[in-house]
């Protein structure tokens, strides 16, 4: 008996992970700056310069500029002072090697700032890590069994399992100069980076991407007054990818590797962002598998095992939104801005997720002082439509912030994203399928038993159990060619001789 074994090569996700981590450093002011009375404000910006899968991890390198607004002693002008610090964080993954497909999206959730002293300053930089690995296995089972002359009585079983038939690395950079308003005398202190994707279609060859750059510019004019600005930065980029052919449904995962952005005189902001862009492809697959198989004659002795499998499935945008409120512990004049970024997902049901967020909030108390508050809060949104599985990834937030009462913030989250649906399954695998050499002894000169069946039972198990056919079965009892299950009746089940 000759095994028909069926090959397909996929890429199996092996790391789909959400972690946070911190780094910090020291830095003492400098000499021409003043003393320090009051810590206001701290944000950072992230560059990524290095990932390398290596045994087993993935090694992240890069650095954090953090931006540090202080009240100096006996003045009410603020001072910044710029601190780099660089990080060397490892993702654990179990399998990755050389040959992964890896994907990493690095945002700062937090910077937090405090004076040691009146000439130093501690800053440690909460950086959130979504890691991605993909790694090109393939699944090797027996899809049917070529008897020869001696037949068999075979039960197939056919699942449909979606697989990633694909996964590409590409990068592009999006440059542009705009001209803002009214900015002649502005200072940016800060930039934060958020990608929108709007369409993503595949051509022969390479995959074109538009969307938009969603850039929110902390910014200071000549008087010491805070302002934040919103531009948008849209762009269209082809990444190249070998073998995507017009028209293949296609998936593409964003993130931000770097943001320059530079103000210079007449208001020109020049824009340099760096994308990094994962490339995914799924398929389909009917995949044929032996549930059980015997021979009306000779016994067999059949060996097998379960084969492990992590279908994987595209699932498309996801959207939510919710609300939420913030005690801030004073009264507040005015917000400057909101922001959040998410830490950790929790699918509750079909509709409703909990995303763990870091927020930090801006804003001016009752006397024009600056302040700036955060928090880690679990923050419960519903989503536009059923997830049916599917698990929010690459979650991007938009906050606004509005007064509540007197000492607190009423937080509206505006939540975009993409979904996928991973499932641990497994199918059944015939390794080897011998057959006895001796006959089984028969029922004699009996060739036909009535039965009464009373609660439903499997044809299969009957005929197999008698050592005939399910065929033979529902001819003599004129049963449909479809017919799996019979209860209630007397059946007639003739016995091969």
């Amino acid at each position: 008996m000759e095994l028909v074994r069926k090959s397909i090569p996929y890429y199996d996700v092996i790391l789909d992970n959400v972690t946070v981590y911190e780094e910090s450093t020291d830095a003492i002011v400098p000499d021409t700056f003043p003393d320090i009375a009051r810590i206001t404000y701290a944000d950072g910006t992230v560059s990524v310069k290095d990932k390398s899968p290596q045994n087993d991890r993935i090694l992240v390198s890069g650095s954090v500029m953090a931006t540090v607004l202080y009240q100096p002693e006996n003045e009410t002008s603020l001072r910044r002072f710029d601190i780099p610090l660089n990080f060397a964080h490892i993702e654990d993954g179990r399998g990755v090697g050389t040959d992964s497909v890896c994907f990493i999206r690095c945002t700062v959730a937090a910077v937090s700032a405090r004076a040691v002293n009146s000439r130093k300053i501690s800053v440690t930089a909460r950086l959130c890590f979504e890691s991605s690995a993909y790694k090109p296995v393939e699944l090797a089972y027996t899809e049917r069994i070529d008897s020869g002359e001696t037949p068999l009585e075979v039960l197939y079983d056919t699942r449909e399992i979606p697989l990633l038939c694909a996964a590409d690395t590409g990068e592009f950079t999006v440059l542009d100069d705009l001209e803002l308003a009214n900015a002649d005398d502005l200072e940016l202190l800060h930039t934060g980076c958020a990608l929108r994707q709007n369409e993503c279609r595949a051509m022969n060859g390479r995959v074109m991407v538009r969307g938009e750059a969603l850039l929110r510019m902390l910014a200071r004019d000549d008087t010491g007054s805070l302002q934040m600005i919103s531009q948008s930065v849209p762009f269209t980029q082809a990444v190249d990818v070998e073998g995507l052919t017009e028209g293949e449904p296609v998936t593409v995962r964003l993130a931000v590797r770097h943001t320059d952005c530079v103000l210079a005189s007449g208001g020109i902001l020049s824009v340099g962002i760096g994308v990094d862009a994962l490339i995914l492809r799924d398929e389909t697959h009917a995949i044929h598998t032996i549930r059980d198989l015997y021979q009306t004659r000779y016994d067999l002795q059949v060996q097998g095992k379960q084969t492990g499998i992590r279908s994987c499935a595209l699932c498309g945008a996801f959207s939510a939104d919710g609300t939420e409120t913030m005690p801030m512990g004073m009264r507040i004049s005015q917000y400057i801005s909101a922001q959040a970024v998410c830490t950790g997902i929790l699918v509750e049901d079909n509709d409703n997720v909990r995303l763990k967020v870091e927020i930090d909030v801006i804003y001016l108390d009752d006397d024009g002082a600056l302040y700036q508050t955060h928090r880690t809060q679990n923050i419960p949104v519903r989503a536009s439509m059923p997830l049916h599985g599917a698990v929010p990834q690459d979650i991007a937030i938009q906050v606004t912030a509005s007064p509540s009462g007197e000492d607190s913030a009423s937080l509206r989250f505006a939540v975009s994203g993409g979904m996928s649906r991973t499932v641990q399954e497994g199918i059944q695998d015939i390794t080897s399928v011998e057959i006895s050499e001796e006959q089984r002894p028969g029922m004699g000169d009996i060739t036909l038993v009535l039965r009464c069946v009373e609660e439903g039972e499997q044809l299969w198990d009957i005929a197999k159990q008698y050592s005939t056919t399910t065929a033979a079965i529902r001819a003599a009892n004129e049963l449909p060619d479809d017919r799996q299950v019979v209860s209630a009746q007397m059946l007639m089940i003739p016995i091969e001789q």
